[in-house]
């Protein structure tokens, strides 16, 4: 059965560092797993990350992480110092995981985000330098039980990483079981020419869909053909997290995941 995740930033935040709030309005509103801020959570105290899986586990709610590397923690950089940093990062996100009992982290981790841009015919390099921090980092997932998913994202945000192409090149050049593939259907809708093509292509190696409209709002807020996604997740017998991806609100609707279970889940 296909988990309903939502994104923490669906709600307004006033405490930055306590996601426990979170836990019982997701199970609220019918979702089955709720993602956070991968950086928030390493820089919790010990018995914060605690409290927060004892909140998951009393909901029966999974947890999932997203991390945006920002430029100084870049591990694609040809900046030795910086991609270091960046390695340093993941590597004590990684650890905070897999404090929580291990699960996946999800983003534009292939590079910074947003990126500082290519300078001029370096992005060979770049996805050199990415390649080489990223395996630097699996022995680090494997111990902490961490699955690494790399995004693609559009033209317009990235230049790094645009389409699952670029994701599934790169995730073969690292070549661990720990390293899948983290889709976006927003950026896919400006990408991808298809997007259940796309889905059937990534198959096993797609370990998380985040599910946003067209609009780059809630599930059906647009005209995103969801019928073509529902048919490439049912040909790859996925089984892994939708999370939706959507703009903070104050709607507590039950219809939103209902709406969603019944578009790709049924």
């Amino acid at each position: 059965m296909r988990l309903v995740g939502i994104h923490y930033t669906r709600w307004p935040c006033k405490e930055l560092d306590d996601f426990v709030p979170f836990v019982s309005k997701a199970k609220a509103l019918g979702y089955d797993q709720l993602e956070v801020d991968a950086l928030t959570l390493q820089r919790m105290s010990q018995w914060g990350r605690k409290r927060l899986g004892f909140e998951a586990r009393n909901h029966q709610i999974d947890l999932s992480y997203s991390l945006s590397p920002n430029p100084g923690c870049d591990v694609s950089s040809l900046e030795e110092d910086t991609r270091k940093a960046g390695i340093l990062c993941i590597q004590n996100v990684i650890h905070a995981i897999g404090e929580m009992g291990g699960g996946s982290l999800n983003g534009p981790l292939a590079g910074s985000f947003p990126p500082l841009g290519p300078s001029g015919g370096d992005k060979h390099r770049l996805l050199e330098q990415s390649v080489l921090s990223l395996r630097s980092l699996m022995q680090h997932c494997e111990d902490e039980d961490v699955m690494l998913n790399l995004r693609p994202v559009h033209r317009f945000e990235h230049f790094l990483l645009n389409t699952a192409d670029d994701a599934l090149s790169l995730l073969h050049m690292v070549n661990h079981s720990n390293c899948g593939i983290d889709l976006d259907t927003f950026s896919m809708n400006i990408e991808e020419p298809d997007l259940g093509d796309t889905i059937r292509k990534v198959g096993p190696y797609l370990h998380c869909l985040h599910i946003r409209d067209n609009t780059g709002g809630p599930v059906g807020s647009g005209s995103l053909d969801w019928h073509a996604v529902k048919q490439g997740l049912d040909a790859i017998y996925y089984e892994g997290p939708l999370v939706h991806y959507i703009p903070q609100t104050t709607s507590n609707s039950l219809q939103e995941c209902k709406l969603i279970r019944n578009l790709l889940c049924e």
